[in-house]
């Protein structure tokens, strides 16, 4: 997918201008352009790698979207363990101080989800 392309590219921006393209889209009707679990995942992905000081908070930004997403049920399937393991590994990328903390929070989060 062209998402795809632009996160193995590292390209964050990219990634994320087609994901909002997907949601125009689809708001203005095209079914077959709403995004699921696995374009907010390549997304995800896309922040860990990215080496970005703002990864981890841009990924768990599109984390709470999918929870959100997921509750209203506009996403069909909420996050999953590669979210969770994606989310990890920005935390573990960064240099932030909160980073282990959070780190054990994500995986608190994992061991009651699955």
């Amino acid at each position: 997918s062209v998402m795809s392309a632009y996160a193995k590219q590292g390209d964050v921006v990219g990634a994320q201008k087609v994901l909002d393209r997907m949601q125009l889209d689809y708001d203005a009707g095209n079914k077959a352009a709403k995004p699921d679990i696995r374009s907010y995942n390549i997304l995800i992905d896309c922040w860990a790698k990215s080496n970005r000081p703002d990864a981890p908070r841009g990924a768990e930004k599109l984390l709470n979207t999918m929870i959100d997403k997921n509750k209203s049920g506009e996403l069909d399937e909420g996050p999953d363990a590669v979210t969770y393991n994606s989310l990890v590994q920005a935390w573990k990328s960064s240099r932030l101080p909160q980073g282990p903390h959070r780190i054990q929070e994500l995986e608190k989060q994992m061991e009651i989800l699955f």
